[in-house]
């Protein structure tokens, strides 16, 4: 828990039920490559890599080097097949890396479709079963980030450990320097960055099945709150948009761009209610937005906006640092905050997540004392200065300037 003692809900959220329940189907499935021996059952696991391009984006958080990607995996046999590890390694050519993610560590990195979502999950699949590997690598120092990776799983028929099989998948390249680098959404200090690039995300987790096609927009997204000297979001009456620090907050366009899309009107909700101002579908479940393209198939997504607050429409265009609305509480959200991502197309749900670094702020150590579960006292014990990062879940950041 953070903040006031209450968790920012993820915007998307509520539809990730919905995707998982319907299934993934249309997913594009990479070819069965055979182990060295005869045994069958490699035939039997098809293996998805997403996003679907041949590589992944690198990105710098903590002065190390990570890439985030997931492994899609159905069962196509009649028998029951247990994942026994996943194994990722550097192709020849580049810096060595090498990760085994053995069963137990698979039980927090696996997810089976359908399955109720934030518990441990054994990696087994049923006949016709579909589950998820999600994968957050570490490489280190930037400069020791590969060049490309290869994925195998090692399989076995469950109960027949004597079956045990590698199953190799096709190598996926890294792009070192793949993040879009932004400018800061505004400036200040103690910006909490709320459900951050983690592999246990709330962000991280939402998969949406748009047009046949399984996709995380939200892979690398963040929800910045901030926070006051005594820990909390708020200040006097919990249930008042005008009581939490980042509320009104002027938002200022990351990078120049253009208007792609923009949704104003939505109205805002009371927070820490269970209920919702307006019924939410997929359009205006981000609230009050902006969607800006910055270039490259990029797009930046700013959403739960103030209502009438929004200074652009489709085809403007913008400048770094222009301000572009300001911080509110509308659509899926319990509270005022600014959910930030890129992504490949204008929409929170048929897009697929990118990763972003900014190009400079503060990195702050803190400390939240509490009483009796609820935060009493936020200590800054030090900070650093970083650029071409981005902030991890639940670090604490100043970004520098004034607008």
């Amino acid at each position: 828990m953070w903040g006031g003692g209450a968790t920012v809900k993820s915007f998307m959220s509520w539809a990730a039920a919905l995707a998982l329940a319907a299934g993934w189907a249309g997913a594009a499935i990479a070819r069965d490559i055979p182990a060295a021996n005869s045994l069958p059952i490699t035939k039997y696991l098809q293996v998805a890599v997403r996003p679907s391009s041949p590589s992944v984006d690198g990105f710098v958080g903590d002065d190390r080097a990570h890439a985030a990607y997931e492994l899609y995996v159905t069962n196509f046999g009649d028998k029951p097949i247990r994942i026994v590890a996943a194994r990722i390694a550097a192709a020849a050519g580049g810096p060595a890396f090498s990760r085994m993610i053995d069963r137990d560590e698979l039980a927090g990195d696996f997810a089976k479709i359908g399955a109720r979502r934030g518990t441990r999950q054994t990696p087994l699949l049923g006949r016709g079963e579909s589950g998820v590997i999600f994968l957050f690598l570490d490489f280190g120092p930037p400069e020791k980030t590969p060049a490309a990776l290869v994925n195998s799983l090692d399989i076995e028929i469950e109960g027949k450990p004597d079956t045990e099989q590698r199953l190799t998948i096709a190598q996926i390249e890294v792009s070192g320097n793949g993040a879009a680098v932004i400018r800061p959404p505004f400036t200040g200090a103690n910006w909490l960055a709320a459900n951050g690039p983690s592999n246990t995300s709330t962000h991280r987790r939402t998969i949406l099945t748009v047009d046949g096609r399984p996709r995380i927009g939200q892979r690398f997204a963040i929800d910045f709150v901030q926070l006051g000297a005594d820990g909390r979001t708020y200040r006097g009456d919990p249930n008042r948009n005008a009581s939490y620090l980042a509320y009104d907050t002027p938002i200022a366009a990351v990078a120049a761009g253009t208007i792609a899309a923009a949704l104003d009107g939505v109205p805002e909700n009371t927070p820490q209610s269970p209920k919702m101002a307006v019924e939410l579908n997929l359009s205006n479940v981000g609230g009050n937005f902006i969607a800006e393209k910055i270039g490259a198939g990029r797009y930046v997504m700013y959403a739960h906006l103030k209502p009438g607050s929004l200074k652009v429409k489709p085809g403007d265009k913008v400048a770094a640092g222009q301000i572009i609305a300001r911080l509110g509480n509308s659509g899926n959200s319990t509270e005022p905050h600014l959910h930030l991502q890129v992504c490949d197309a204008p929409s929170f749900a048929a897009s697929s997540g990118i990763p972003y670094e900014f190009d400079s702020f503060k990195l702050e150590k803190y400390r939240i004392d509490r009483k009796d579960g609820q935060p009493v006292n936020l200590t800054i014990e030090g900070s650093t200065h970083v650029e071409r990062q981005t902030p991890m879940e639940d670090e604490l950041v100043a970004f520098p300037g004034g607008q």
